[in-house]
């Protein structure tokens, strides 16, 4: 009585297994769009989402989407405001704060105040004074 009946057809096109867990259990999770096949997929474990679920995650999760926005346009305007040739003054400008610390003299270790310098020198005419005087 194991065998079907010749006349009764087998059908095994569908089944529907309603008690599986998801496939993706991912806590912060990221989607990749298949438009090729109107799939979506997680970023990071690679498996196949509902895009309904997908979406609802997105609306549901925007806060984080907002700070990761926020953070890059921080990093953007410090980026558009690093200027690599005024370290050296930003330096001495964080230091020089409150007159609490003062720049030294190279050459003789004596401190200054800004407000004392009173000329500047060309850098190139310096800069051989210094090798000529090695040189002595």
């Amino acid at each position: 009585m194991n065998e079907l009946p010749d006349k009764v057809v087998s059908i095994d096109m569908l089944r529907i297994n309603r008690n599986m867990d998801k496939k993706c259990k991912c806590e912060n999770k990221s989607f990749v769009i298949d438009s090729q096949n109107r799939a979506v997929y997680c970023g990071s474990c690679g498996a196949q989402t509902d895009p309904y679920e997908s979406m609802y995650y997105l609306a549901t999760h925007y806060e984080r989407l907002k700070e990761q926005v926020d953070r890059l346009l921080e990093q953007r305007k410090q980026i558009a405001n690093y200027k690599p040739h005024m370290v050296v003054f930003r330096n001495l400008e964080s230091q020089y704060r409150g007159k609490k610390m003062l720049p030294a003299c190279p050459h003789c270790s004596r401190g200054f105040y800004f407000e004392e310098i009173s000329f500047w020198l060309n850098a190139d005419l310096e800069k051989k004074r210094r090798q000529h005087e090695k040189g002595d």
